[in-house]
C-alpha cells in the first residue's frame, strides 16, 4: 500500500488545499524517486485549488521556498517558480479585496504585495528612500519620539518661524513643511536631516530619536522575500538525500576558493538583497545598514550555497575588532543571516536561519559560515553567546537549539555546565524519546558556549577589545585628567615619532582618523620604537587600513604576530 494520500478519484471530494499543503511541506526535504513523484502530484493538486485564506497561503508560500532552496528536479523547480508567481497573485487579491482580518494577517508577513510597517533606523530609511522611493513612505511617528520641529530647526530656514514655532502634531508638520516636494515625505526628511551639520552617527541618533514609522508596499519587487534574490548562478539540484550530520573540522579545514570576482553593481546588488531580506521581515542589523558596496564579498561554497560578507563603512566601524555580518544564499534565495565580532583569532558569532528553510541543512549552513570566518579571518575560537540559544528567549529554548551548537562541537565555558551537558547529551543518546527540561536548558545560558579548531596545542586567550578599551580610557582619565583632545594629540605624537612614521596630511580622511585612533593603543606598547624597521611599517599599514579596507585590516593584522602579542600583552597588564 501507498505511505501516502492518493489525489482524489472523479466524484470524490478533493482535501482542502491546506492539507495538500501540509503534505507537501512534509515530503519537501526527502528525496528519490518517490518523494519526486509526489511532489510533483501535490504541486499539482495545490495548482488546482482555490486560495481562499490567508494562513493557508502563507504556509504554502513558504514550503514553495523551501522547494526553491532545494530542488530535486528543474521540473520541481520550474513548478515551484510557477506557483509562487500565483501565490504572489492570490495575496495581492486578498489585500486589495479581501476583509479587514485577512489584510491584517497577511501585513508584516514579508510576502509580495503585503505591507511592512516598523521604525527603521536612519541608514535604512536612507537605503529606501535612495533605492525604493516609490515603496517606502513615512506612516507616523511615536508619541514618545523627540520633537520632529525641534529637529528639524537646524535644517531649515530661520525665517520659517512660523512653522516652526507651531504645535502641530509631527505628521501634520511633516505634510505642512515638505508640501511642493516633488518626491515622498520620506525623501524630504532624510535630505533635511543629510543636510544637518553633523556626522552619519549623530545624523542615525537624531533620526531614531524621531521614533518614525515607515511603511514598505513592496508590490512584486525584492522587497519581499518572496521575490528576493542574491547572485544568480547554476542552480542545484538534489539527487540524494539532504546532508544530516557534518564533521565540522573536517569542513573547516577544506581550502576556501578566493571570493567571487564581482563588479561595483554586482556587490550593490549583493548588499541590497541582504538589506531587503532582512527589511521584509522587520528586522535590520548594523553590519548591513552602514555597509557600502566596497565592504562586500561574496563566497561561492558548492552545493548552491553562497556566503555574503558585509563590512561597515569608515567612520562607522569599532576601532579594533569589527562587526562583520553575512547573509547565507542557497540557489540565490536568501536562507539565513548573522554575524560574528572576529579579532585576534577569537570570534564572537550568531546565526539564524529563516523560518520556512528550516528542516533542511542548516548544520551544513553553518559549518561553512564557521568555515569561512575561521578561514578568512585566521579564526581558531568560536564563542557563542546564551541569546543564541535561548537566553532570554523561551522560543529558543523550547526548540533546542543548546543543542544545535553542542553537536557541532560547542561547549560550555563554565566547566560544571559543561560536565552538565556532557551528561544530559549522553542521557539523551541513551534514552529513547528523553529531552533535557527546560529547568536544566535555561542554566546552560548562564554561560557562553565555545568551540574551538585546530590541534590540541593550547589556543591562546582571547583578547577582549573592551579591556583594551578600559585600558585607554583609564589611561586618558590619568595622564590627561579625561581631556580626550590632548590625549588623542599626545598619542598621535608619540606613536608617530615611534613608528618612525611621516606627514599624513595626504592620507584620505578615513584612513588618518583611523590612525589615530589607534595610535591611543600604539603609545602604550613600551618598545614599539625598537622594533624592527619593516614591524613598525606594518603596523602603520594596519592602524590605515581600518580606515580603509576591513579585509585588509584584518589581512595585516593576521600577519602581524609582534603587533598581536603586543596587543595581548596591553589587555592583560592594564586590565
Amino acid at each position: 500500500m501507498s505511505r501516502y494520500r492518493r489525489a482524489a478519484e472523479p466524484g470524490q471530494v478533493a482535501p482542502p488545499l491546506r492539507e495538500w499543503v501540509a503534505e507537501l511541506r512534509a515530503w519537501a526535504n526527502r528525496f528519490g524517486r518517490e518523494p519526486a513523484a509526489r511532489k510533483a502530484a501535490l504541486l499539482r493538486e495545490c495548482g488546482r485549488s482555490t486560495l481562499s485564506d490567508p494562513e493557508t497561503l502563507l504556509a504554502y508560500h513558504d514550503c514553495l521556498l523551501f522547494l526553491l532552496a532545494y530542488p530535486e528536479s528543474p521540473g520541481l523547480h520550474a513548478a515551484a517558480q510557477r506557483e509562487l508567481i500565483r501565490v504572489a497573485a492570490g495575496a495581492r487579491v486578498m489585500l486589495e479585496a479581501g476583509p479587514a482580518r485577512t489584510r491584517a494577517r497577511l501585513a508584516n508577513s514579508g510576502v509580495a504585495w503585503a505591507p511592512m510597517t516598523i521604525a527603521f533606523g536612519y541608514d535604512i530609511a536612507r537605503w529606501l528612500a535612495i533605492e525604493h522611493p516609490r515603496h517606502a513612505e513615512i506612516d507616523s511617528f511615536d508619541e514618545n519620539g523627540a520633537s520632529l520641529a525641534d529637529l528639524l530647526r537646524h535644517a531649515l530656514p530661520a525665517m520659517e518661524f512660523e512653522l516652526l514655532s507651531g504645535e502641530a502634531a509631527p505628521e501634520e508638520f511633516l505634510r505642512e513643511a515638505s508640501s511642493g516636494h516633488r518626491g515622498t515625505r520620506l525623501q524630504w526628511l532624510i535630505a533635511q536631516i543629510e543636510g544637518l551639520p553633523c556626522s552619519d552617527n549623530l545624523r542615525e541618533y537624531l533620526f531614531d530619536s524621531l521614533k518614525a514609522f515607515i511603511r514598505i508596499s513592496p508590490g512584486a519587487t525584492a522587497l519581499s522575500r518572496t521575490f528576493v534574490r542574491g547572485p544568480g548562478g547554476r542552480t542545484y539540484y538534489h539527487r540524494g538525500e539532504l546532508k544530516r550530520s557534518v564533521d565540522p573540522q573536517a569542513l573547516m579545514s577544506r581550502p576556501l576558493a578566493p571570493p567571487r570576482t564581482l563588479t561595483r553593481t554586482q556587490r550593490r546588488h549583493v548588499l541590497d538583497a541582504g538589506r531587503a531580506m532582512l527589511a521584509s521581515l522587520g528586522r535590520e542589523t548594523d553590519a548591513l545598514a552602514a555597509a557600502e558596496p566596497e565592504g562586500v564579498e561574496y563566497h561561492m561554497l558548492g552545493r548552491g550555497v553562497g556566503i555574503a560578507l558585509y563590512t561597515m563603512a569608515p567612520g562607522r566601524r569599532l576601532p579594533l575588532d569589527s562587526h562583520v555580518g553575512f547573509m547565507l544564499f542557497k540557489n540565490s534565495l536568501p536562507v539565513g543571516y548573522g554575524g560574528a565580532w572576529p579579532f585576534l583569532g577569537t570570534a564572537k558569532v550568531g546565526v539564524n536561519v529563516f523560518a520556512p528553510y528550516r528542516g533542511g541543512e542548516s548544520a551544513y549552513l553553518f559549518c561553512q559560515v564557521l568555515r569561512v570566518y575561521c578561514q578568512r579571518f585566521g579564526i581558531q575560537h568560536f564563542i557563542a553567546e546564551p541569546s543564541q540559544f535561548g537566553g532570554g528567549n523561551r522560543e529558543g529554548l523550547e526548540s533546542g537549539a543548546f543543542w544545535f551548537y553542542y553537536r557541532l562541537g560547542f561547549r560550555p565555558v563554565n566547566a560544571a555546565l559543561a560536565a552538565l551537558a556532557a551528561a544530559e547529551y549522553q542521557r539523551m543518546r541513551d534514552t529513547s524519546g528523553y529531552r533535557a527540561p527546560l529547568p536544566v536548558l535555561r542554566r546552560f545560558t548562564r554561560s557562553d558556549i565555545e568551540l574551538r579548531l585546530g590541534p590540541s596545542a593550547p589556543i591562546l586567550a582571547p583578547c577582549d577589545p573592551a579591556d583594551l578599551s578600559l585600558a585607554v580610557s583609564a589611561w586618558i582619565a590619568k595622564r590627561f585628567h579625561g581631556n580626550r583632545g590632548k590625549a588623542v594629540a599626545a598619542a598621535t605624537r608619540i606613536a608617530t615619532q615611534a613608528l618612525g612614521g611621516g606627514e599624513t596630511s595626504a592620507w584620505p580622511d578615513p584612513e588618518r582618523a583611523a590612525f589615530q585612533s589607534y595610535c591611543l593603543i600604539l603609545c602604550r606598547i613600551p618598545d614599539l620604537a625598537r622594533w624592527p624597521a619593516a614591524d613598525r611599517a606594518r603596523a602603520i599599514a594596519v592602524a590605515r587600513a581600518k580606515g580603509g579596507s576591513e579585509f585588509r585590516y584584518y589581512d595585516l593584522l593576521r600577519r602581524h604576530a609582534r603587533l598581536q602579542a603586543a596587543l595581548r600583552e596591553l589587555a592583560t597588564r592594564d586590565t
